[in-house]
């Protein structure tokens, strides 16, 4: 099969486009036959050698975590999915070894939700991760509650993108940060406040409109200083992180220490997100497509932080969807 693989870490000049053996499966996973593969920043962090403490790897190593795709196989234990189901998931692999930037990959079970027919493989690609971590992060680690108010950085990307649908839909007032160019945009999602974090009267004009402060800050964006809102957070904020990496700065912004978040993946929760999309209520955002040969060039878009929601590589051709 053919797969983007490093075989060292480096810039993105690693991703080579190889010829690899089909993978083995063990009795709890299924083969999927890879449609649409997401690109994500943990990718070229990944890549890079940034994450080789937190994520074992082993050489050649197929990058990606997240797909969708038709099953092709199913292990010996596997209940709930048989060959041809149209699938999705997060891989949240032990071993980055087997990948989604590939024709096959292997994942747990339990990690993968039935696509519904309202959703093409484009837009369940985009789902997993985003939807994983903006749900976890807004009502599992900081219990988000309708009248809330929640300030998103990152909104336009992938993960906040999300993040400002959901909380919208919880009923919370959205604050979203975003480049100047990215404003509309976001509030076309529901934000009621689109600020750019990196202005020197940021906090001023957040506290104009909101003197209480807010609730719970969901940071998406991990190269971004948080101190700059120290003067909206009180004691009952709630403070998300996403960068396991976060400087002990991050975790103490005013009176409040950061709790960071590493998603899990849940196919159980996804069906959920699914749904939520299948509605109407969550829209996934594509940002760019490319085929599985120009990986390179999608991890410099996303390491650019300029895209607009998800970077996509199709894999399987138009038809085979």
């Amino acid at each position: 099969m053919k797969a983007i693989a490093i075989n060292d870490f480096g810039g993105p000049e690693q991703l080579q486009l190889v010829e690899r053996p089909m993978p083995p499966i063990t009795d709890d996973q299924v083969l999927v036959a890879v449609h649409v593969a997401a690109v994500n920043p943990i990718d070229w962090r990944i890549r890079k050698g940034q994450m080789k403490q937190f994520v074992p790897y082993e050489f050649p190593a197929i990058m990606g975590r997240e797909v969708s795709g038709v099953v092709a196989k199913v292990g010996a234990a596997v209940r709930g999915f048989a060959v041809g189901d149209a699938v999705f998931g997060f891989l949240q692999q032990q071993l980055l070894h087997w990948g989604g930037y590939a024709d096959y990959v292997p994942v747990e079970a339990a990690k993968l939700a039935h696509k519904p027919e309202g959703l093409s493989f484009e837009q369940a690609a985009a789902l997993p991760v985003a939807g994983h971590t903006a749900w976890q992060g807004l009502f599992e680690v900081a219990q988000l509650k309708p009248g809330e108010v929640v300030l998103i950085t990152g909104a336009a990307g992938g993960v906040g993108s999300l993040a400002v649908q959901l909380a919208c839909d919880a009923g919370a007032t959205v604050i979203a940060s975003a480049g100047p160019a990215n404003h509309a945009f976001v509030r076309s999602l529901g934000a009621s406040l689109v600020v750019d974090y990196r202005a020197p009267d940021f906090a001023a004009t957040v506290a104009a409109q909101f003197p209480a402060g807010v609730d719970v800050i969901f940071a998406t964006f991990a190269g971004m200083s948080l101190q700059g809102c120290a003067p909206l957070v009180h004691t009952g904020t709630r403070i998300v992180l996403l960068s396991p990496e976060a400087t002990d700065k991050d975790m103490h912004i005013g009176p409040v220490t950061s709790q960071i978040l590493i998603a899990r993946a849940d196919g159980a929760q996804l069906e959920k997100i699914a749904q939520l999309a299948v509605q109407g209520r969550l829209r996934p955002q594509i940002g760019a497509v490319l085929p599985l040969e120009q990986a390179a060039r999608a991890h410099d878009m996303s390491e650019s932080h300029h895209t607009r929601g998800k970077i996509l590589l199709r894999v399987a051709p138009d038809d085979a969807a």
